[in-house]
């Protein structure tokens, strides 16, 4: 019994296979980066953040959060670009990245307050 998922098998003309692996790659090295914001929001909020406990929950949760809804981007980008791969297309990425770069800076603006104004 395969525990393998059927997939389509197509020919590898032109760069076909070489798309879709560094796609994958791609796509691991988001979920690396989406198991690294999720431990740190873990660490924080055991570690917590001083002497605030609520502090570090916010915190904690917010690394969490944030490494979650990177996950869920990456997913949806691999799905994407696979899918137009097979049709010879590539979409270039332009919401996603913009998004997950406001994220990353609410994150250290709430970082920076905390150290500069709460301590």
């Amino acid at each position: 019994m395969s525990l393998s998922m059927p997939l389509d098998v197509v020919e590898n003309k032109d760069s076909t296979a070489r798309d879709h692996l560094a796609n994958e790659r791609t796509f691991l090295a988001w979920v690396r980066t989406a198991l690294g914001l999720v431990g740190l929001g873990v660490l924080l909020e055991r570690l917590g953040a001083g002497s605030d406990p609520q502090i570090a929950m916010a915190a904690g949760l917010g690394f969490i959060s944030f490494g979650g809804l990177t996950m869920i981007y990456s997913v949806s980008r691999y799905l994407w670009v696979a899918r137009n791969l097979e049709r010879g297309m590539f979409p270039v990425a332009i919401r996603g990245p913009i998004v997950i770069t406001f994220g990353a800076l609410l994150v250290a603006g709430a970082a920076l307050v905390y150290v500069l104004l709460l301590q």
